[in-house]
């Protein structure tokens, strides 16, 4: 398995809330989206499908290119997907469940969009980028 330097996320919403990833990890306490690196010979959209696949246990059942975003100047651009995924419960899966720990934290969260302003979601532009196209 060999990345490419680029990360493909996923933006799942269901009755004005947003799926999360909550992390706490040395020393530092932040959300994320579920996502992750491409792999050579991957499309971003089979990456988005996987690692929704993976880290929440939820089917993608369709999807549609959100946004593209920039981490940091001269760094790739990223990938964010909106994605209408399967009715069930998220669960968390995959390396995220393996890795999990009380110093190493993952948790799966629906949290409301009104209340996004209020969360450490990174990166800080894409969560921008949610309030201003999704938040009411």
């Amino acid at each position: 398995m060999v990345r490419t330097g680029i990360r493909s996320s996923a933006i799942i919403l269901r009755n004005n809330k947003i799926l999360l990833i909550h992390r706490k990890k040395d020393g530092d306490e932040y959300w994320t989206f579920p996502g992750g690196g491409v792999e050579d010979g991957e499309t971003w959209e089979n990456t988005v499908t996987r690692e929704v696949k993976e880290e929440t246990g939820l089917e993608v059942l369709s999807y549609e290119l959100a946004f593209m975003n920039k981490t940091y100047e001269g760094g790739n651009e990223h990938p964010f997907y909106l994605c209408k995924v399967k009715d069930g419960e998220a669960v968390l899966g995959g390396e995220e469940k393996e890795k999990n720990s009380e110093s190493n934290f993952y948790k799966l969260e629906w949290i409301d969009l009104s209340n996004l302003q209020n969360v450490n979601l990174l990166p800080e532009n894409a969560k921008e980028e949610i309030i201003k196209r999704y938040s009411k």
